[in-house]
């Protein structure tokens, strides 16, 4: 029998070489494209990161701002007022409307007030609550607390507490013992004495309230110094309106490190039974991240990408611009993590997707070939 030619042997009825090298490309093709994918995601992320931190920084700064100026503007216009030049409760409690109208419209003020140097004092503080109304020992109707010490033309200052409503009208007044309070040797009188412009002093204890605060003051005419106060808990308040993510840090410290304003203002005092109450340094929060940032100093000024904990984090540390205050800084730490939780998890789905898709593609190539050959 015959051998049959060349041409009519059989020939392979499925190319494995030709589709194993397409398989490989296409494998090589679809890992390119998750690598592509992943690095353009990537960069637009840290750059949407870094615009939305920077949003972020802005807002809390312009707050800052709108915490503190309002009220030096307040003060400012006060020292214009008659005020000054009272000489008796009588005449200075026609000014107590003026002056419920600036902390109506700055309620982030805890009191406003005036002192003499003759040792005379007039504070105005709301009672917006029924715990305020008891620390004080007030009437439950009323909304307003007047404290005046009248020292100059007595022997002994006399002190007096009077309760008003809502319109200004008296419902009681209490006559407690001088305790010893004298505005002329309180921090913020000295230093607004001191100071020909308004002044805002470094954090203290507050003589009626035992909290801790800030005075914004400045000087009333040639003989009295205006005073306002905010509480610290009230600038922590501010930054736990802030704080976006559940593993941010915001705080405000000055140029020692000691913290005056955090998230959680808790732990920002120091109740050691050894000594007297303090603020801690931001190394003393009980946070490692912070301890590890105060390493660097606590005057460093920067705005950068740090690795901390094993985590990428936005880190802002800035003095900040307000004027005529001490040295203080704004630290802000967002994880890029919580920031951008929703871009991380759109790069995961689209690099997961481009590997599923080749994944796909390499049997769906296997299959055509295999019909096609079928066919033949």
């Amino acid at each position: 029998m015959p051998e049959p030619s060349q041409s009519e042997r059989p020939t392979s009825a499925f190319p494995w070489p030709a589709l194993l090298l397409a398989s490989t490309l296409i494998l090589i093709t679809g890992l390119l494209l998750a690598l592509l994918h992943y690095q353009l995601h990537s960069r637009a992320m840290l750059s949407s990161g870094n615009a939305l931190f920077n949003q972020i920084a802005k807002q809390l700064q312009y707050s800052l701002a709108a915490t503190y100026n309002p009220p030096r503007r307040a003060l400012n216009l006060l020292a214009l007022d008659a005020l000054p030049d009272t000489e008796n409760l009588e005449q200075r409690l026609t000014r107590i409307p003026m002056l419920a109208q600036v902390l109506t419209d700055n309620p982030q003020l805890n009191s406003v007030y005036i002192g003499w140097d003759s040792g005379d004092y007039l504070m105005l503080r709301p009672l917006p609550n029924a715990a305020s109304r008891d620390r004080f020992n007030a009437p439950q109707a009323a909304h307003w607390m007047v404290w005046h010490i009248a020292a100059g033309q007595h022997r002994r200052p006399v002190v007096i507490h009077l309760y008003l409503d809502q319109t200004f009208k008296l419902l009681e007044s209490q006559h407690p013992p001088h305790d010893g309070f004298d505005p002329r040797n309180r921090p913020w009188y000295e230093a607004a004495q001191a100071s020909a412009n308004q002044i805002i002093t470094t954090p203290y204890v507050f003589f009626s309230t035992n909290e801790f605060g800030t005075t914004m003051a400045r000087p009333a005419g040639d003989n009295a110094v205006l005073g306002a106060d905010l509480t610290l808990s009230q600038l922590s308040t501010l930054l736990a309106e802030h704080r976006i993510t559940p593993s941010s840090e915001l705080l405000i410290y000055d140029a020692e490190g000691t913290v005056i304003a955090y998230h959680d203002v808790q732990r920002i005092i120091s109740t050691s039974r050894s000594g007297p109450l303090r603020l801690k340094r931001f190394n003393e929060l009980g946070s490692t991240l912070l301890a590890a940032l105060a390493l660097d100093g606590y005057q460093v000024e920067r705005q950068q990408t740090l690795t901390l904990e094993g985590r990428h984090w936005q880190v802002l540390q800035q003095r900040l611009p307000v004027k005529d205050t001490p040295d203080s800084y704004l630290a802000i730490l967002v994880p890029d993590d919580e920031l951008l939780t929703d871009a991380y998890r759109i790069r995961r789905q689209s690099v997961f997707a481009t590997l599923l898709l080749m994944l796909v593609l390499v049997p769906l190539v296997w299959l055509a070939a295999r019909r096609r050959s079928g066919t033949r």
